[in-house]
């Protein structure tokens, strides 16, 4: 049977409920973090701001409150705003050079981020700027990346989502070669999806499938996807379908933060499942 099609209404669903999303918080003092995720995700979902959403309405909140020194609040927010600026180089250059200046600046001498200059070094944060502000990273931070998700994996508890942005942070072109690791981390995340379809931080995890885990371990399967089983893919995509919301969301703590990984996670995968 063909779920395509649903699953592309699913996509425009949640398309058009960040949009409504944004174009309502610019009416607010939300925190730049959630703005600019939510516009990443839009754009790299393939949509225009003159049709979906006010792009430059969007621009101009997150360069007023860029802090003097270059970044935002902390790291995670300073990669998304970053994130979003870069669709509009010509217009954002100056606020663009400063935040990556200020990104290198607290980049930790293991060559990975944490959420601030004072804490430890984090796979999901050093992953996301690998992705989002690809020239601030260094050999050093992706090596110290695959190395630190190596240990974890062979912990007694690994955490999907760390494995899921491994595997993102693969696709930089420094990235270095670990094909023993990837192969390692595809069999666990395939081995961890729950019986609904779903995933969550692991197999059994009391609270059970959520959208924001099941989100970001497609986005990292999406990128070997030719590795693994179709069916694993599409049990992920039709859980997803099954828990949005009328408003195109999904119910997590932030609604935006986990339609936005929701989303994320199905546009990369969906060229995969046309294939089929």
């Amino acid at each position: 049977m063909n779920h395509l099609p649903s699953y592309l209404q699913m996509t425009n669903q949640a398309v058009a409920g960040l949009a409504y999303f944004i174009r309502q918080a610019l009416d607010s003092r939300l925190e730049a973090v959630r703005l600019g995720r939510a516009g990443y995700t839009l754009l790299a979902s393939g949509c225009s701001t003159n049709a979906t959403f006010p792009g430059h309405t969007l621009g101009s909140r997150l360069i007023a409150v860029q802090q003097r020194d270059g970044g935002w609040t902390d790291v995670e927010e300073t990669l998304w705003c970053l994130g979003y600026l870069a669709a509009f180089s010509d217009r954002y250059k100056v606020q663009l050079d400063n935040g990556r200046n200020w990104l290198t600046s607290v980049r930790l001498p293991c060559g990975a981020w944490g959420k601030s200059k004072r804490d430890q070094p984090r796979i999901p944060v050093t992953a996301l700027a690998s992705l989002l502000v690809p020239e601030t990273i260094n050999v050093s931070g992706l090596e110290w990346l695959a190395s630190q998700w190596e240990t974890d994996l062979a912990s007694s508890t690994p955490l999907t989502y760390k494995g899921a942005f491994f595997l993102v942070a693969q696709a930089h072109i420094q990235a270095p070669h670990a094909d023993d690791l990837v192969d390692r981390t595809l069999a666990y995340l395939c081995g961890e999806q729950e019986d609904d379809g779903g995933f969550s931080p692991w197999k059994g995890h009391p609270v059970g499938s959520d959208p924001w885990s099941t989100g970001v371990v497609l986005w990292g399967l999406s990128r070997f996807a030719a590795r693994i089983s179709t069916d694993t893919v599409e049990r992920a995509v039709s859980w997803l379908e099954s828990r949005q919301l009328p408003d195109g969301l999904w119910p997590y703590h932030y609604l935006d933060d986990g339609a936005a990984m929701a989303l994320i996670g199905i546009s990369n995968v969906l060229p995969t499942l046309s294939k089929e």
